[in-house]
């Protein structure tokens, strides 16, 4: 009873006011004025019924510290402290970054490791995109679906047991690890989209006007450090409405996409293309001058006049662009690097259209 009381102790003064009686007769005789009193004194009550019986209870003899008998005793309490620290493993994969690709690996590890497993693998579509541990062995395989609903982005994790399989608790915990692991990467692709969506344009796949300014701010940037050239290709379809007004915007569309593909397929790696708005375009050419910009705009603009672009309604179109082309010059600001391209643009529609005119020297 010295060992109740002093655990009892613990819980508060009044609690320590029994003096030699029972803790129970002394509890019940306590005053209750308060309706928290009431509560803690109930709870108090409680713990003590479920106490005493543990207390008086003897000592059982140790099994034998077998590999299976410990790991049965210490499963349950594993299974919580894994999950929890699993989960917050994902949660800082997914403070640290919404790219799903990135979280995949921290997901298969993660799991693997919570549950015991001998091995796990990925599956994207039926794909193996990243493995870990020991795949071989006897037991049966275990699936996962970690698609959250999203039939276009089948993700599937499969773990290899160890022997004698998964027991009951950390099947639960697979279930339930994955169910989140779900979530996570579905909570990461809808991010992706949404991110993608805010720098894209929509109609064309090309980047939209703010992430052509954010490439340019970035490059100027280090230009001014590192050195190097940089140049500017603005371009402009000509007699777009008139498309419009004859075959409607559907075909309109087309001929965006039909030219957005075409500057795909003619820029490197390092060139941003984009649609500025409208029928007007944009190419950042980094380590590139006047001339060598000069040559890829003269290329589209070749390239374009000999396109025939279907328009989806049994006809097709041959369409032609102005292009004004600028290089970066010293102490040039962004604005003024496209004012001095948009410049270009505007004389190459007013001698004729369907040609590429150079940025002055001194455009400022």
């Amino acid at each position: 009873m010295q060992g109740l009381r002093r655990i009892s102790a613990r819980k508060g003064p009044w609690l320590r006011a029994v003096g030699g009686q029972t803790p129970l007769a002394a509890l019940l005789a306590v005053q209750i004025d308060r309706p928290l009193a009431l509560l803690a004194l109930l709870a108090t009550i409680v713990t003590l019924v479920l106490l005493v019986p543990m207390l008086r209870r003897p000592k059982e003899p140790e099994l034998p510290p077998t590999t299976e008998h410990r790991e049965r005793r210490r499963a349950p309490v594993t299974g919580r402290r894994e999950a929890r620290e699993a989960l917050a493993l994902v949660g800082e994969a997914l403070a640290a970054t919404h790219n799903p690709r990135a979280l995949m690996p921290v997901i298969l590890n993660v799991i693997t490791e919570a549950t015991g497993a001998r091995g796990g693998r990925l599956l994207h579509d039926g794909e193996e995109v990243g493995w870990v541990g020991d795949l071989d062995g006897d037991t049966r395989a275990v699936e996962f679906d970690l698609s959250a609903g999203d039939e276009t982005a089948a993700m599937t994790l499969v773990l290899n047991p160890p022997e004698g399989g998964f027991g009951e608790e950390t099947m639960k915990l697979a279930e339930w690890l994955s169910s989140q692991a779900a979530i996570a990467l579905e909570n990461a692709r809808l991010h992706d989209i949404v991110q993608w969506q805010a720098i894209t344009d929509e109609l064309t796949g090309l980047v939209n006007r703010r992430r052509f300014l954010d490439a340019l701010n970035s490059e100027i940037a280090r230009g001014k450090r590192l050195g190097g050239r940089l140049s500017v290709v603005l371009a402009d379809l000509d007699g777009f409405k008139k498309i419009n007004d004859r075959f409607g915007h559907h075909a309109g569309d087309e001929v965006l996409i039909a030219f957005a593909d075409l500057l795909r397929a003619h820029g490197r790696d390092v060139d941003v293309a984009a649609r500025l708005g409208g029928e007007e375009f944009g190419v950042l050419l980094p380590e590139t001058g006047l001339d060598g910009a000069s040559t890829v705009a003269d290329r589209l603009r070749r390239s374009l006049a000999e396109l025939q672009i279907p328009l989806g309604v049994g006809e097709k179109v041959a369409v032609t662009a102005s292009f004004g082309v600028a290089e970066l010059r010293d102490a040039q600001s962004v604005d003024s690097l496209l004012r001095a391209a948009d410049s270009a643009l505007y004389r190459a529609k007013e001698h004729g259209k369907n040609r590429v005119e150079l940025a002055d020297e001194d455009a400022a």
